[in-house]
């Protein structure tokens, strides 16, 4: 089973600078 472990977000500016979410999920095995 595969469960997550931590999620962070951030707001960035893609190319044409427009705002964009970016996720960074840890998964962890349990």
């Amino acid at each position: 089973m595969t469960a997550i472990a931590s999620i962070t977000a951030r707001e960035i500016l893609d190319s044409r600078g427009n705002p964009t979410v970016e996720v960074d999920v840890v998964l962890a095995e349990l």
